[in-house]
Formats: C-alpha cells, structure tokens, sequence
C-alpha cells in the first residue's frame, strides 16, 4: 500500500512539471503526525510522520486565493497502559463455566500506523508588497484511511480467571489460557473511517527565477470527527481455552476505554509554486516584451520624467514598495516594454539627517525591491543595473520637513 501511494503522488508530480499550467505547487509536510484520543490507565503521543501534496491555486482577489488539491501521508501513534493496570471482562471457559477474566500488563506499548489520503480546501492570504512577504491560510480537509496496522510488545501479561461462583482465582493453568506471558510481540487490525479536520499554515514567501515561489512555514491538522470505524468491546487479549499459545492481542483501540479517535498534526511545510500564484498587488502580471521597432526609438520627453520620477518610500528602514507607487512602477515597465534596447539604473537612497539615521545597507535593498518589481513584469534583469548610496543626500535643502523623500529609490536612462 506504501509503495502504491508513492507510485501514485509521484506520477502525479512528474506529470506536473513537464506542464507550465500557472498555480500549480508541490507540498511537503514534515512533524508530529498521528491520533489522539482517551485512554483509560494509559497515555497516547504523536510519532514523527509526513505527507505529500500536489495542490491548485485559483486566484480571488487581490492578496486572497483558494488552495485545493489532494495529499497522501502517514500517521503514526504510541500507545503506552500504566504498569499493573488490570483491564478485565467475562469469558466462558472449555467446560462452559463463566468466570471474570483479568489481564494484568507490564510493560506494554503499542504503535499505531495507516496511511490517508486527503482534499484540503484553503483560503489564503498574502501581505501586500514586492519584497518580502507572508502568508496564512485556513480550511478543512477531507481523510481517506487505510486500516490502521498495531504492532503490539508487552514485558510481561498475566492472564487470570475469577470463579464468582467457587469465590476462587486461577492464575497457573497454562494449558487453559490462565498464566504468565513473557516477551509478547503481536501485531493487529483496526477499520478507519473517513474523517474531516480543521487546518491552518503560516509562514514566508520566498521569489525564486521564472515566477516560482516557495512558501515555507508552519501547519496544524485538528480532527473534528472520529476515525474509528466501530466501537468494539473486545478484551486487550482474547482468551483461550486451548491454551496460552492461543492468546491473541487486540490491541488498545478495539477495547471500550479507548475513546473517539480523532487526527492530529502539526510540524512545518515547504510548498514549492510552479507557477505565479501570488496576488497581483504583489507581482503583477508579466508583459511580454515585444521585438525591437526600427521606428519606435525615441524616449518622449513625458517617458523619461515618468523613468525619473523617485519611488519615496517615506517610512524609516521600510524596504517593501509601498502599494500607492505600483501605477508608477507599471508605467515605467511599460516604457521600457516599449524600448527594448533602453537599459536604466536604479539607484536606493537613505536618510541621515535631523537625528534620523538609517543603515546603508537599506538603500541597497529598496534598489532591488524595485528591481525585482520591474523583473516580474516581464523586463530582463541584464537592462537593469542596482546600486545604493552610502550617504544621504538632500531632496529640498533647508527643508527638514521633506526629510521624508529622501528615503527613495531614483531611476535612470543610461
């Protein structure tokens, strides 16, 4: 079944990245996969698990976006009962005489195991900028389990019948299932069922070349509906007339104090986007360039002052373009659109002056923040050069009030 749920997820992957169909994104999650659930006289913790998305994007609007898509993953739970608990029910023996049996555990621990597959429905959102950026998202999700396997070790169980009617107890009858079972290694079965669970992400958006994006952070997975598929009210072993040989292990999830089984996840993610799926005040859709125009070699006069104008960033250290200079930004990118053979430099200013200071290294940064702008609507980043000033220099001298604009980026025509 493993191997069957692999084959399938990686065909499906393949499949993906020998097309170029936008939204389309692979996603690995990694952490504490598996169940929780009640336990009488003993505990239950998650195991580390994992699974694997192939997922769509359908964009909304602005900054918002719809996931869907399906996964396959393994879940996995320990199972420990306390030391001396007695767990007990009625049986009937080889001579049809009915009596109490008790089994007593040492040691004992289960680990629980099955595979699901999923369909995540979510909505997410993303910060506005061009630079760096986060997102969040929130939905459900559908699981399709396979049976649970349980493999079962116990140190010592000790197996013993109460007579009421004798008022006796018989723990050394071996040969009728009553005794002492060292060492037991078993293993069981247990029926899922579908299930439904609320889910959740968050974390940072990462730009890679040809509008690929990884989004990586972290997930939580919290079942609301049970997984078991019966509640059944068989012993942790069942006896045996016929001997201690014959004794088979249940396991703790087909015995009554076991309560509703439910999913739970939580660990990080890494979604690699195949295509732009972030919202387009982000990156805005790419324009091709079209071929080199003999006759259209000219920059107008209105072209160069648009070039020209500064991107004011206005707010202290602030390296994300702020939303209001997108029209701006989109008419530069035109022009150059238009001028295939125009290469220009873009140069990031600082402000240190009236007791603001601001780290060099920052107008270096809104540099490429508009670059990369500028790349993502279609224009070739080997027609742009970057560079930041180290000092500050004035915008209005004399003028402390307009300290604001010198926190800008300025374009040229080379």
């Amino acid at each position: 079944m493993t191997r069957k749920i692999i084959g399938i997820i990686v065909c499906c992957i393949i499949v993906v990245m020998q097309t170029s169909a936008q939204g389309l994104s692979v996603e690995v999650n990694g952490g504490l996969q598996g169940t929780r659930y009640s336990l009488h006289n003993g505990a239950t913790q998650l195991l580390p698990g994992g699974s694997l998305g192939l997922l769509y994007t359908f964009q909304l609007r602005d900054r918002w976006s719809l996931l869907a898509g399906i996964t396959g993953g393994i879940y996995r739970t320990q199972a420990t009962l306390s030391d001396g608990a007695v767990f007990s029910n009625y049986q009937v023996d080889d001579v049809g005489s009915a009596f109490q049996y008790n089994m007593k555990v040492e040691g004992y621990k289960e680990t629980q195991r099955f595979f699901a597959a999923g369909i995540p429905v979510m909505l997410q959102y993303y910060t506005p900028g061009a630079g760096r950026q986060w997102y969040f998202n929130a939905g459900g999700k559908l699981l399709f389990p396979t049976s649970a396997q349980t493999n079962i070790s116990a140190r010592q169980l000790n197996l013993s019948g109460y007579y009421p009617d004798y008022n006796v107890v018989v723990s050394d009858l071996p040969q009728h299932g009553l005794g002492t079972l060292n060492g037991l290694k078993a293993s069981a079965t247990n029926k899922l069922k579908p299930a439904a669970a609320l889910s959740a992400g968050a974390g940072l958006i990462l730009t890679l070349p040809r509008g690929m994006h990884i989004y990586a952070g972290l997930y939580v997975d919290y079942g609301i509906t049970d997984l078991k598929g019966k509640s059944d009210s068989l012993p942790l072993v069942s006896y045996s007339p016929s001997g201690l040989n014959g004794v088979k292990a249940n396991g703790v999830l087909n015995m009554a104090n076991a309560g509703p089984m439910k999913l739970l996840s939580v660990g990080l993610q890494v979604r690699l986007s195949l295509g732009n799926a972030r919202p387009k005040s982000a990156v805005k859709p790419a324009v091709k360039e079209v071929p080199p125009n003999p006759v259209d070699t000219t920059v107008s006069d209105e072209e160069a002052a648009a070039i020209m104008k500064p991107i004011i960033f206005g707010v202290m250290d602030e390296i994300s373009i702020p939303e209001r200079e997108y029209p701006q930004l989109d008419e530069v990118a035109s022009i150059l659109t238009r001028h295939p053979a125009m290469r220009i430099s873009i140069v990031g200013h600082i402000c240190n002056s009236g007791g603001e200071i601001e780290d060099p290294k920052v107008g270096l940064d809104r540099a490429k923040a508009v670059a990369r702008y500028l790349i993502g609507r279609g224009i070739r980043r080997n027609r742009i050069n970057v560079d930041g000033e180290k000092v500050s220099d004035p915008v209005l001298p004399n003028n402390p009030a307009a300290n604001y604009a010198k926190r800008r980026v300025v374009m040229r025509i080379e």
